[in-house]
């Protein structure tokens, strides 16, 4: 038996519905998808801004512990101005992590020891470290170099000053180091894609 147009229609009109349906699905599974990725992304930025943090407090006070173990130790060898062991002493604080360069300088300014050897040659402290003179105590501040940080204090003695330690360390160069080779920054996972939801029958 021939089928009338109507049911022709009919047919049609049910395969749109269909299609329709199964259009609607995949496109709702589709922004539910890039929504739990944009989450994803978005909470691990936050994790790693958070470790971020915490890693750079910790390495300022890894900075200033080995900074005032530096000091205790070479004050003596400072106030009886033992030049040779203040050496040593110098190349010492090198072998740690972190540690940029050591300066171990006269309350006028000379130096007395120094990693760097553009400085030994100069003989005395460029005019931006003047700062390390004025220091009454531990001083801490932050390089023009991104993640260094600067500390300095004074050597005093019975008169006064003997001379000022000044030192930078390192902390992204620390941090950096230490950061997990599968940092969770340097990938986001992929979320599962959910299945498509099956049109329903008519």
């Amino acid at each position: 038996m021939k089928r009338t147009v109507v049911e022709i229609l009919a047919v049609l009109a049910l395969a749109l519905v269909a299609v329709g349906a199964w259009w609607w699905a995949d496109r709702r599974g589709g922004e539910r998808l890039e929504t739990e990725r944009a989450q994803s992304q978005e909470r691990l930025r936050t994790l790693e801004s958070a470790a971020n943090r915490w890693a750079d407090a910790l390495a300022a006070s890894e900075a200033e512990a080995a900074f005032r173990a530096f000091a205790s130790g070479i004050q003596p060898l400072v106030l009886a101005n033992q030049a040779q062991a203040i050496d040593q002493s110098v190349g010492a604080l090198l072998e740690l992590p972190g540690i940029a360069f050591v300066h171990v300088v006269a309350p006028d300014g000379s130096v007395l020891a120094t990693s760097d050897r553009k400085l030994a040659t100069t003989g005395s402290i460029p005019d931006e470290g003047r700062w390390v003179l004025e220091t009454a105590g531990l001083a801490v501040r932050r390089s023009a170099d991104p993640g260094v940080l600067e500390l300095a204090a004074p050597v005093v003695g019975a008169a006064g000053p003997a001379g000022f330690l000044w030192l930078a360390y390192d902390t992204g160069a620390v941090m950096a180091e230490e950061r997990p080779v599968d940092w969770p920054g340097e990938t986001v996972p992929e979320p599962e894609s959910p299945a498509a939801e099956e049109p329903a029958a008519i």
